[in-house]
């Protein structure tokens, strides 16, 4: 093997590590919070492309060529790495922020529902606002939801997707339980009944 084709083996390895870093990146995409950030995403496939057609250009380049070549698929791969450091910094911030405001809504509800059990407790009667079922019922929706947004801050690539879909998918049922919980509470404590 010559030491061009030992130069070519190891950028095309490099390159796959940063297309499946880019990958990576891009399954979060949905993330993106305006068109700055799809740019970003847009900007590291339009890197990518170069560094590949560098590195086909170096299959072909002659001896005469190599160095200029060479040089610019160092320079393509260069730039497409800082992209790719620029662009996982952005992910990063947008997965943190969506994880703090599921988190600040996650204790919003807690604090509705400690509410809740003090009411419960206070009054103990059958008609609490709250049955034993449907308090056990949110506990362990807020405890499911804290624990798969904790799995979210951990998560990566197509695995975080995955994980912030069962975070949505318990946070829509919690939040539809309590929707129901506080409209029939609010028909018990109004006097009329419920439809």
């Amino acid at each position: 093997m010559t030491e061009q084709d030992a130069y070519i083996q190891k950028m095309e390895a490099e390159q796959r590590e940063a297309t499946a870093r880019f990958r990576e990146i891009e399954a979060q995409a949905d993330l993106a919070d305006s068109e700055d950030s799809l740019d970003v995403l847009t900007g590291a496939r339009a890197f990518n492309d170069n560094v590949n057609r560098e590195i086909q250009a170096l299959r072909r380049a002659d001896q005469r060529d190599w160095d200029r070549v060479k040089a610019g698929a160092e320079k393509a791969h260069s730039r497409f790495r800082e992209h790719l450091d620029h662009a996982s910094t952005r992910w990063a911030g947008l997965r943190e922020g969506y994880s703090r405001q599921r988190e600040a809504e996650l204790k919003e509800l807690g604090a509705q529902m400690d509410g809740w059990v003090a009411a419960h407790k206070r009054s103990r009667a059958e008609d609490s606002l709250l049955t034993r079922e449907e308090l056990d019922f949110i506990t362990r929706g807020l405890k499911n939801s804290g624990e798969l947004l904790k799995n979210l801050r951990n998560a990566r690539g197509h695995v975080w997707k995955t994980a912030r879909d069962q975070y949505e998918a318990n946070w829509r049922e919690l939040q539809e339980r309590s929707r129901r919980i506080r409209a029939d509470g609010a028909l018990d404590e109004s006097g009329a009944s419920p439809p």
